[in-house]
């Protein structure tokens, strides 16, 4: 749909797993040359494990592509069913006679093929992918295969490629002489940061752009921290992202549409496939992914229905000067100082344009009301998102720790109340305020003479976490204590389990150095903390510059 339009011979993101689109990232390329080796030194078995859209089937295509003419190679995708129908595919896959069909046939088959291979100086190597769906009786079977040998080395090799549940299924204790063969371990993890920009470049010119400079950087910022590097949403973010760019006639793509894009598709709780908040990974994952294929067919469905309205964009030699008549009125002027920005402005209009302004830094664009009440944020925002409203006294060093837009109130009389939208602020560089689609750059001490001190943080609960507190225990208090020891508050073995003396510890080191009220406990202005930490997808004061 967008291909033209971006000078691409084709899209870039698409969801399939196209080994010329494999970037070889750290990890990746690391898990591919253990499976180079494993296959090159004759290691019986070997194992992949990887979360959901992490790239391990993209990881399969590309080792066909590596492995040299000696080593015959199959795999089996996505493995279902009894061993039987196991070792029919294998046959099939091995080029051995469609008609065997009892399991001693097969054997016998599969074995006298491997007998000729290895006569003729070939190895053979059995890929299995998505090998967490194996049944315990199938994976003894697997186990079994291997024990085809000669006096000196294996015929047959196995890779078992899969989510973390492989490594479950195999912790059983009645898998234990299997696991013991595993000599060749790999576990694939979601890219870095640092290594998003060259993904997405490396990407855009295999679809054939010489110059890929679609993305701003602010967008590549956005896009990890919706993500967290998990090709499979990148690319569902990426490709959502261009078609935006498209829909608005733009080839440069900013952190806006980037978060309107992860607002349409359910990728702004990625975190939740991998947390340990009562499914099980591999449950979470399938929710996960089929919650974005529905979104990404339901946004195709939309944008084509949307696009279809819109005139072509015309070249640049094809334009025509607008005559005066057909101008559009001029925009008012920028505001040049904060008197500026509010004049005209009553409590409830300032309020309602500041609500707007943050609104839209979220990636939201609703058409709310001329007027609102500050203390009704919470119900208008609830009304058409699952987006938060959190109500507090606030200072400007607390501001700069959480990094978190929000709203103001201005003014130290009852009568003279006005609000803004905080967007920008950090360092010694000016804030950026907000009403509506009007903004402003100020110092901040500016902000300091008017601002009361009452914040509106607009947020979302990520995880759905309740209230915490001492005593309490549950998948809630381990999803914390997990995070705190990620962030190096809590020591590795202190996790129990239960909220603790060591978490209580742990939670008053954090909030001391965000600047919170140390209660030790969990409420929702350490939930915005903690967020911002871990670097959930949110909108950033101190990243505003990067959005334009």
């Amino acid at each position: 749909m967008y291909t033209e339009f971006y000078g691409l011979k084709e899209k870039p993101f698409a969801l399939l797993p196209d080994p010329r689109f494999l970037f070889l990232a750290t990890s990746h390329r690391e898990a591919l040359a253990h499976l180079l080796y494993g296959i090159e030194e004759g290691e019986g078995f070997i194992q992949v494990i990887g979360h959901v859209g992490t790239g391990k089937t993209t990881l399969c295509r590309t080792l066909v592509q590596r492995v040299g003419p000696e080593v015959e190679i199959a795999f089996i995708f996505n493995p279902s069913g009894s061993e039987l129908e196991l070792l029919m595919a294998i046959s099939r896959e091995f080029g051995l006679p469609a008609a065997l069909r009892s399991r001693s046939e097969l054997l016998d088959a599969l074995n006298r093929f491997l007998l000729e291979q290895k006569a003729s100086g070939r190895r053979v190597v059995l890929v299995i992918d998505e090998a967490q769906n194996l049944e315990p009786e199938v994976l003894e079977r697997i186990r079994l295969l291997s024990n085809l040998e000669t006096e000196r080395e294996k015929l047959i090799q196995i890779v078992l490629i899969g989510q973390p549940e492989l490594e479950e299924n195999l912790a059983r204790s009645d898998m234990r002489q299997l696991r013991q063969r595993i000599t060749v371990r790999w576990s694939l993890q979601p890219l870095v940061r640092k290594e998003l920009k060259d993904y997405l470049d490396h990407r855009l010119r295999v679809a054939g752009l010489s110059k890929p400079d679609l993305f701003q950087r602010g967008a590549v910022r956005a896009i990890y921290r919706a993500s967290r590097g998990v090709p499979r949403l990148i690319n569902a973010l990426a490709d959502r992202a261009l078609l935006a760019g498209y829909a608005r006639g733009t080839r440069s793509i900013d952190a806006r549409m980037v978060r309107a894009a992860a607002r349409e598709l359910p990728v702004w709780g990625s975190r939740l496939a991998y947390a340990t908040l009562g499914l099980p990974v591999g449950v979470a994952g399938l929710l996960l992914v089929g919650g974005l294929l529905l979104g990404l067919f339901y946004s195709a469905w939309k944008g084509a229905h949307e696009l279809g309205s819109l005139p072509p964009v015309a070249s640049s030699s094809a334009r025509e000067e607008p005559s005066q008549a057909s101008l559009a009125p001029a925009m008012p002027a920028a505001p040049q100082s904060l008197e500026q920005l509010l004049e005209g402005e009553s409590v409830r209009s300032s309020a309602a344009a500041a609500l707007a302004a943050l609104l839209n830094a979220w990636g939201y664009s609703e058409q709310l009301a001329d007027e609102i009440d500050p203390n009704l944020f919470a119900r208008v925002v609830g009304e058409f998102s699952s987006l938060r409203v959190f109500a507090t006294r606030s200072s400007r060093i607390q501001l700069e720790q959480l990094d978190l837009p929000a709203i103001l109130e201005l003014g130290r009389e009852p009568d003279a109340r006005r609000y803004v939208a905080l967007l920008g602020l950090g360092g010694d560089g000016p804030a950026t305020v907000a009403l509506g689609p009007r903004s402003l750059k100020l110092m901040p001490r500016e902000l300091d003479r008017l601002w009361t001190g009452r914040t509106f943080f607009v947020w979302t609960n990520f995880e759905s976490l309740p209230a915490l507190e001492p005593g309490m225990n549950g998948s809630a208090v381990r999803w914390l204590q997990a995070r705190l020891t990620e962030l190096g508050y809590l020591q590795r073995g202190d996790a129990s389990g239960e909220f603790d003396a060591h978490t209580v510890g742990a939670m008053r080191r954090f909030q001391t150095e965000h600047e919170l009220e140390q209660t030790g406990e969990v409420g929702p202005k350490s939930m915005i903390a903690l967020y911002q930490a871990l670097d959930y997808g949110t909108p950033r004061l101190s990243l505003a510059g990067e959005d334009s």
